[in-house]
C-alpha cells in the first residue's frame, strides 16, 4: 500500500500543469548567459514560480558577471511570498516579500516597507501573460510597484528609476523578446 501511495503522489506531481521557458542572454549579439523560468501548479490554488539565470561578459576588459534566483509564491491568485537573491559583480541583493494576513512585510537589505494593497501581478508573471490594462506591476526584486506602459501593440516599457529600461515584446500573448537598456542593451530572446 505504501508503495502505491508514493508511486501515485509521483504520478500526480508529474501531471499537475508546468510551464518551463528557456532564454538565452545576447550582449552585443554574443550570447552571455541564460534565463529559466517555470510556472508549477499544484492544482488546489498555490502556484509557485521560480526563476535562475547566470550571465558573463567580458566588457572593456572587465569581466562582468549576473545571476540571480527568484522563489515566488502565489495562492488564490494573490502573491503569498517572494524571495529574490540578486548577485552582480560579487554585490549580493536580497528582497523577500511576505504576506501578514493583512499586509506585506518587505525587507530589502536592511530596510523594512509595509505594503497593505494585495498584490495580484508581479513582474515574474510578465514571462508567462501580456500584462493587457496593466499601468502598474510589482517588482519582487525591488519590493516596490513600477510603472508600466503600452508604447505599439505587444510592448510595454518600465524605466526604473536607476536609469534602466526594460521593454518586454510579446506576439500572440507570449514574450519573444525583453530589452534591459542602460547605454548599452542586454537581450533576452527564446533560447532554440
Amino acid at each position: 500500500m505504501k508503495a502505491f501511495s508514493v508511486l501515485f503522489f509521483t504520478a500526480l506531481v508529474l501531471w499537475l500543469p508546468a510551464q518551463k521557458q528557456v532564454y538565452d542572454i545576447f550582449l552585443f549579439g554574443n550570447k552571455i548567459g541564460q534565463t529559466i523560468v517555470e510556472r508549477k501548479d499544484n492544482g488546489n490554488g498555490t502556484v509557485k514560480y521560480t526563476l535562475n539565470s547566470k550571465s558573463e561578459a567580458n566588457v572593456i576588459f572587465t569581466k562582468k558577471t549576473s545571476e540571480m534566483n527568484y522563489d515566488i509564491i502565489y495562492e488564490n491568485g494573490q502573491l503569498l511570498s517572494a524571495y529574490t537573491k540578486n548577485m552582480k559583480d560579487g554585490v549580493t541583493e536580497i528582497s523577500k516579500t511576505i504576506w501578514q494576513g493583512t499586509k506585506y512585510l518587505i525587507q530589502k537589505g536592511a530596510e523594512m516597507l509595509h505594503l497593505d494593497k494585495p498584490i495580484d501581478f508581479s513582474s515574474i508573471q510578465l514571462y508567462f501573460s501580456e500584462p493587457k490594462g496593466r499601468t502598474v506591476i510589482f517588482s519582487e526584486r525591488l519590493g516596490e510597484y513600477c510603472t508600466f506602459k503600452q508604447t505599439s501593440p505587444g510592448v510595454y516599457e518600465c524605466k526604473l528609476a536607476n536609469g534602466v529600461s526594460n521593454i518586454y515584446r510579446y506576439k500572440d500573448g507570449a514574450l519573444y523578446e525583453l530589452e534591459m537598456s542602460k547605454g548599452a542593451s542586454v537581450y533576452l530572446r527564446p533560447a532554440k
